[in-house]
């Protein structure tokens, strides 16, 4: 009888045809993005990779790159990426041979005569990828290792937005801090002049007691201040992986800072830029594989093993020993475990698309508030500098006319806290213009090129 091997390969070759179709074929979901942003977007070239040297600080640049070398959640993140590349090539393992040796040697006594024998085998097995369980296993790791990278890219980026955000709040709160003292030294010449006109006759108790309100109100403020400021450096230093005993910034006001214009480009360039974006994208690929993987474990699985040693080498003796097996296994009953598994790997791969769906109309919205953001806190800025102005020349005039004697206290002191008010806002706008900038380069996911790992 003739043995023909054609209608087995024909089999083997519909297996492996199989294989292919057990895991679906990946497609990105289907998410509406709009053509145009609705806030007013600058048209800028692209920003490039280091973003916060558009800033001109080389305070910044050192600050933020100490941050990127040291920063113990960015480096755990890095710790997060060596274990997926160590899955990868402990996934990618299966689709080789396994080869593995053994030796064995023994002697035996009985009755005053001895006897010894000895073994040495190689063992070669590979188990056939008929169903494409193993390459979806390492389709999946892919998957996961590059959602790992993408997650450290986010934090990255996160980081990086944190430390500018930190540094331009240190600098307000310096300036601020900076600004009351100097109002407390204007309140405290104002409250001399009052009591000297009391010593005169020309004043009375009253103003005298008003004015000593206002200066203590103002010293009031300045502990605050300084906690606030002491907070900032302490976030600030952690940030850059330092203790934050001791840290301080050079710098001392935000005009040190120059405020740049953010390049905004189409709304649909998010799902290539962001890399929250494509973190959840990746999850959803290995999602996908590993739907090939639950739907494998369905079908037979064929292992091919070879076994060759010599026995009796160190007796005197040799005798060669070889041997080769195939074992098949198939699933009968498995109390419902494997549709089970294919179930949840399926409900898996449903949520990842809806969390990639929520992920895109979430940095549509944080481009959007950040649009609105750079808007109104410009429109702010310009108001509060033509109040600044015009309080400045308020509080000069009155204080003119209390030392004439034409306008009373109240007069100084309601143009006098007017001002106060009016300067110390204007910083905290000016750096809610700085947030604002930070907050957009952040949502645009910073520049083209995170960097590669």
């Amino acid at each position: 009888m003739k043995f023909s091997l054609k209608p087995l390969l024909i089999v083997l070759l519909a297996s492996v045809l199989s294989a292919c179709a057990l895991t679906p074929e990946y497609q990105r979901p289907d998410v509406s993005v709009p053509e145009e942003w609705a806030g007013q977007a600058p048209r800028l070239e692209a920003q490039e990779r280091d973003w916060w040297q558009r800033f001109n600080s080389e305070e910044l640049t050192e600050l933020t790159e100490a941050a990127l070398a040291n920063n113990n959640d960015l480096a755990a993140s890095l710790a997060r990426i060596d274990q997926a590349r160590a899955g990868v090539r402990s996934a990618g393992a299966t689709l080789w041979p396994q080869l593995d040796g053994s030796g064995s040697a023994s002697r035996n006594y009985r009755d005053g005569a001895s006897g010894s024998s000895d073994q040495f085998q190689l063992q070669a097995a590979y188990e056939l990828d008929l169903f494409g369980r193993n390459r979806a296993r390492r389709e999946a790791a892919d998957a996961s290792l590059a959602a790992r990278q993408y997650d450290h890219r986010a934090l990255a980026l996160s980081l990086q937005a944190e430390v500018a955000s930190g540094y331009a709040t240190t600098l307000a709160l310096q300036e601020r801090l900076a600004l009351a003292e100097r109002n407390l030294a204007t309140t405290q010449a104002v409250l001399e002049l009052v009591e000297a006109r009391y010593r005169a006759g020309s004043g009375s108790a009253l103003e005298v007691s008003q004015q000593r309100g206002v200066v203590a109100n103002l010293e009031s403020q300045l502990p605050a201040l300084r906690q606030q400021l002491t907070a900032s450096r302490h976030s600030l230093a952690v940030l850059l992986g330092r203790p934050p005993q001791g840290f301080a910034v050079v710098e001392s006001a935000l005009s040190s800072l120059n405020l740049p214009q953010v390049a905004v480009t189409q709304p649909a360039e998010l799902l290539e830029r962001r890399p929250d974006i494509l973190r959840v994208e990746a999850e959803l690929r290995a999602a996908n594989a590993d739907i090939g993987v639950a739907r494998a474990a369905f079908f037979p699985s064929l292992r091919v093993s070879a076994t060759s040693g010599v026995a009796g080498a160190l007796t005197g003796g040799s005798e060669t020993i070889a041997s080769l097996a195939a074992s098949l296994t198939a699933p009968i009953f498995h109390g419902g475990s494997l549709r089970a598994g294919a179930e949840q790997a399926q409900a898996r791969q449903e949520e990842l698309v809806y969390r990639y769906a929520q992920a895109v109309l979430t940095s549509l919205q944080e481009v959007e508030d950040a649009l609105a953001a750079v808007a109104a806190s410009a429109e702010r800025v310009e108001a509060l500098e033509r109040a600044a102005v015009e309080s400045r020349e308020a509080f000069r005039l009155a204080s003119v006319r209390y030392e004439a004697g034409s306008v009373d206290l109240l007069t100084v002191m309601d143009a006098q806290r007017s001002l106060i008010q009016t300067e110390d806002g204007l910083i905290q706008a000016e750096l809610a213009r700085y947030h604002a900038a930070i907050s957009l380069f952040r949502s645009m996911g910073g520049g083209w090129d995170v960097g590669s790992l």
